[in-house]
């Protein structure tokens, strides 16, 4: 070990640490995995520490190559694209094995993906291939129908047979989740009342109870639909053995990056389904997976170790013959693992040592596709108020946190989309340190000076930092708005529990992007999306979000209710009409779909705020010099390089020196 190293090591000792206990030999690699995986089954799982360990025990269509994050053949060994951009026929590998020894199958995909979308199964994730046909129908459907038929029905009677005024609608529109539970609808009536900013007149008030039954029973037929074909014979299935077909709602420019990602890995039904199987087969005792590496062991508290798979197609490649994944969230006692040798890879670190750490020739450090952020719970008043909201917004002060706490390159973030994406351009925001504006804000609201402001919570999952950001957010809402606020922490699945139930004020939350578009930041926040937990609805922002996942579909509906560019968003739209050929038709769908997004930013970030961007991420940690393969720039296909923006770092392309 380098004398530097020691240096560091002598002092944090002092303190008196825990460490794992280590039961086992040391695996040829190990890592820091921050928590305590939830799950390692594909459908349930949201986290990055689960990510980590599915990337290595399971292969998708694609995986993402190493050296460029790219979408490469994985379980597919080739496809084929419709002319339009709508239909992918996937042909497997006739060599991908599962651990078992059983072939791979597109059966095996098709159930895996109509189990996704099932909602029985509760999967989080599903509505990230809610753009393939019937997905999104056999996902929400059912429910939506009867949510038409029952409480929306009884709302809509309590209002009365008069005109309803616009404040009130708009009040209705958000309370009942029309935006979502109506979306896609086809009845003109529908279409006019969630189109329109005013209320429904007394006629309209009289047909809406006739509209709602109509749309309730579509969907319910949809929904029947979506169950007899979905994972059958349409929207994805197997046209036998080898041959995977898929059809997409609209073209999906991300598509292959979504088949490199876990909610869309096959599972092993003859292991899901067996007697006793259902809540754990994902164990070591039970598992059957068809990654590059298999599953060894997971203890509870101390690792999960997975091994080389030697029914990989593609076992000759990989060079790593076994790796540790460490669930330690205490980053001191992280760092002392690292500085001893016994961690081979540390993600993260105390942030007060980082102008220790900054000049050793085995930290890296270099921009991040992750956001930092609060979201607001506007389900509670007074949080329910976008004013108060913007008030909280307008009282942090970014730059101290990221200059004068975190010190580690962040920027302050003033939109969610981070900064990166080719061709995207972040919209006007609300956002910014002005204390004075937040006090009139609140004070607007019926809280000057805090006055009568109850107080709130801020929930974060246990980690130091957390802890930090959250008391320096917590003093600065104090001293600049006059209203008390009180941190605390959960652990991990404690806090994922109550986020899902909604049981917070304010929560923190890390997002890193799926896929290089701004979609993966956005589309959380639709109505009751899996990810969005905030209780926040906006009619505008969720046919903005839809219509930039249909372009088509939105040429021939266009809307401009709501835009704050709707100038620009036309001339988008007239530009597409006019190409000349379906090459530039495509580029300039293709910046029309990018303008739609930013416009739904724009309300996230300077109308409604019912999230808190607080900074971006700078990807920064430990490697060791004798691990090979971890690239923190990425070779792009013309050989220029970029940042790994999304700090990804696949087991499958690692080595280390001295391994066997």
């Amino acid at each position: 070990m380098r004398h530097g190293a020691w240096l560091l090591l002598l002092p944090l000792l002092a303190i008196g640490l825990t460490f794992p206990s280590a039961l086992q030999e040391p695996a040829a690699f190990s890592f820091v995995n921050g928590t305590e995986p939830t799950t390692l089954d594909p459908g349930l799982m949201t986290g990055q520490p689960e990510g980590r360990v599915a990337d290595a025990i399971f292969e998708g269509l694609t995986f993402r190559d190493p050296l460029s994050l790219r979408p490469v053949p994985g379980v597919a060994e080739r496809w084929d694209v419709s002319a339009d951009g709508r239909t992918y026929v996937f042909h497997l590998r006739e060599a991908a094995r599962w651990t078992d020894g059983r072939p791979v199958t597109a059966h095996d995909f098709a159930y895996a993906w109509r189990r996704l979308q099932l909602p029985e199964h509760g999967g989080e994730y599903a509505y990230i291939l809610h753009g393939v046909r019937h997905a999104r129908a056999l996902n929400l459907y059912e429910a939506q129908a009867e949510a038409l038929r029952g409480p929306i029905a009884e709302a809509v009677a309590s209002l009365g047979a008069g005109e309803v005024g616009a404040v009130a609608w708009q009040r209705f529109v958000t309370e009942q989740d029309l935006a979502d539970r109506l979306r896609g609808t086809r009845d003109p009536l529908l279409q006019r009342l969630l189109a329109r900013g005013d209320g429904p007149s007394a006629e309209e008030l009289a047909g809406l109870p006739e509209a709602l039954a109509r749309e309730a029973a579509r969907r319910e037929a949809r929904a029947e639909e979506a169950r007899a074909h979905f994972g059958q014979d349409e929207g994805v299935f197997a046209r036998d053995d080898r041959t995977l077909v898929v059809e997409l709602e609209a073209p999906i420019p991300y598509f292959l990056e979504l088949t490199s990602f876990y909610p869309s890995y096959p599972v092993p039904r003859w292991v899901v389904e067996a007697p006793g199987n259902a809540g754990d087969w994902f164990l070591p005792a039970k598992i059957v997976s068809n990654g590059p590496f298999e599953l060894e062991t997971w203890r509870v508290g101390d690792r999960i170790r997975v091994v080389r798979s030697v029914s990989y197609w593609g076992r000759d490649s990989i060079r790593l013959p076994s790796a540790d994944a460490l669930p330690i969230e205490n980053p001191t006692t992280a760092l002392n693992l690292y500085l001893t040798g016994d961690v081979d890879w540390l993600p993260d670190y105390p942030i007060e040592l980082v102008d220790a750490l900054r000049g050793r020739p085995d930290y890296y450090s270099h921009p991040g596709f992750i956001v930092y952020y609060y979201r607001v719970n506007t389900r509670r008043p007074p949080l329910d108020d976008p004013r108060v909201r913007l008030a909280l917004a307008l009282s942090i002060d970014r730059r101290s946190l990221v200059e004068d706490v975190l010190r580690r390159g962040e920027l302050p973030a003033r939109h969610l989309v981070p900064p990166g994406v080719p061709g995207y351009e972040p919209p006007p925001s609300a956002i910014r340190f002005d204390p004075e504006r937040a006090r009139a804000l609140l004070a607007e609201a019926g809280f000057p000076g805090g006055d009568g402001f109850p107080e709130i919570g801020i929930l974060y999952n246990t980690l130091e930092s957390h802890k930090k950001i959250a008391e320096l957010i917590a003093d600065q809402f104090s001293r600049n708005l006059g209203i008390r606020v009180k941190p605390y922490n959960q652990e991990w699945q404690s806090y994922l529990s109550t986020m899902r139930a909604g049981e917070f004020d304010l929560g923190r939350a890390g997002w890193i992007g799926d896929y290089l578009d701004p979609n993966t930041f956005l589309d959380i926040w639709v109505t009751n999306g899996g990810n969005n937990q905030t209780g926040w609805s906006h009619a505008t922002f969720d046919r903005l979000v839809a219509a930039a996942a249909d372009v088509d579909g939105f040429l021939a509906r266009p809307f401009a209710e709501g835009l704050g560019d709707p100038e620009r968003i036309r001339a988008g739209r007239a530009a597409v009409l006019a190409a000349a050929d379906p090459e530039s038709r495509r580029e300039r769908a293709a910046a029309l779909r990018l303008d739609l997004l930013r416009e739904a930013e724009r309300i996230l970030v300077h109308d409604e705020l019912p999230i808190l961007p607080i900074y971006f991420y700078v990807v920064s940690g430990l490697v060791s010099p004798s691990v090979g393969g971890f690239h923190t720039e990425l070779v792009q296909p013309d050989g220029s390089r970029v940042p790994n923006l999304q700090g990804l770092h696949p087991l499958r392309g690692l080595w280390k020196e001295g391994a066997p």
